[in-house]
């Protein structure tokens, strides 16, 4: 019972530290101020204790001992000891739970960052493909039924299908096939495509709409640029823990592709890649004679 009393005294300094000086005094940056309470509480505790040493301990050379200097810088030290303890232990818990909450809220900025950008590309295709489809209905052609067809389709995949994170990368390229088709019948012109998928895409899931930057890219850039001979190449490839894509086609008109006026271009690309896959990603643009893309992606990332 004594034990408990003398801790009862530790605990008040102990509490009035962390709840009181710490919160009014400490963290404002009063520390003269901050250091003279402490103190003056350490005092003030010191004294009931003193009462209580004379009181209970029935110990002639104890109580010889009880108001004297080292008595009290005994208390002092012990006093300030447990505070000590107790203001550690607090700033370590308010420390762990800073990080917590910082990292809840890092999360819930990349999720509303990409959000952002989602629907970014959302309007912007739609767009697109909307302008596509007017160019066919202004020439009555008999392939309109099938462009809605297909729009509906990747609308249905961009809006209900892509809004929670990763997903199969046979829907991606499913949708890309479809886009694909969709250019053909609006280009209306003979040209050169091959479209290579390589390796097991079962169980393979990725970041929706990455490839679809450079897809818009190379059919508004390059091939519908191209005057003669017009072509594109694009590869996905999945080798061991690698998703491959490589895209490449003709680029006579020499302006930097990713940059045009008016697209989302490769900042917003790019973005969402660091924000994804972080260093789990390489990036190779080439834009010469030849506009390349090679992005290469750690399919676990």
């Amino acid at each position: 019972m004594f034990s408990g009393v003398i801790l009862f005294f530790h605990a008040i300094v102990a509490y009035f530290n962390i709840n009181v000086l710490v919160n009014q005094l400490l963290y404002k940056r009063y520390y003269l101020s901050y250091a003279l309470c402490l103190i003056l509480s350490i005092i003030a505790v010191s004294f009931p204790i003193a009462i209580v040493f004379h009181k209970f301990i029935h110990n002639k050379n104890i109580q010889e001992i009880v108001w004297s200097t080292n008595f009290f810088l005994l208390n002092w030290a012990s006093i300030s000891l447990t505070t000590l303890l107790v203001l550690t232990l607090k700033l370590l818990f308010n420390w762990y739970k800073e990080e917590q909450n910082n990292k809840s809220l890092q999360k819930v900025n990349v999720e509303t960052e990409l959000k952002f950008l989602k629907s970014q590309i959302n309007p912007h295709f739609l767009f697109n493909s909307l302008n596509n489809l007017y160019a066919l209905t202004l020439l009555k052609s008999d392939e309109a039924p099938n462009v809605v067809l297909k729009l509906s389709n990747i609308l249905r995949y961009v809006l209900y299908e892509t809004g929670d994170g990763k997903v199969r990368l046979s829907k991606e390229i499913a949708y890309i096939e479809d886009y694909i088709e969709l250019e053909k019948i609006r280009l209306g012109k003979g040209f050169d495509l091959k479209f290579e998928k390589i390796g097991d895409f079962s169980g393979v899931y990725i970041e929706p709409m990455i490839f679809l930057t450079f897809l818009e890219n190379s059919f508004k850039h390059g091939v519908s640029q191209s005057l003669k001979n017009a072509w594109l190449k694009m590869r996905i490839e999945v080798q061991d823990d690698v998703i491959n894509f490589r895209i490449s086609n003709p680029n006579e008109t020499g302006k930097r592709i990713g940059n045009q006026p008016g697209g989302i271009g490769l900042k917003n690309l790019k973005k969402r890649l660091d924000l994804i896959y972080k260093e789990d990603y390489t990036l190779q643009i080439i834009d010469e004679d030849t506009y390349t893309v090679n992005l290469e992606i750690n399919k676990d990332g």
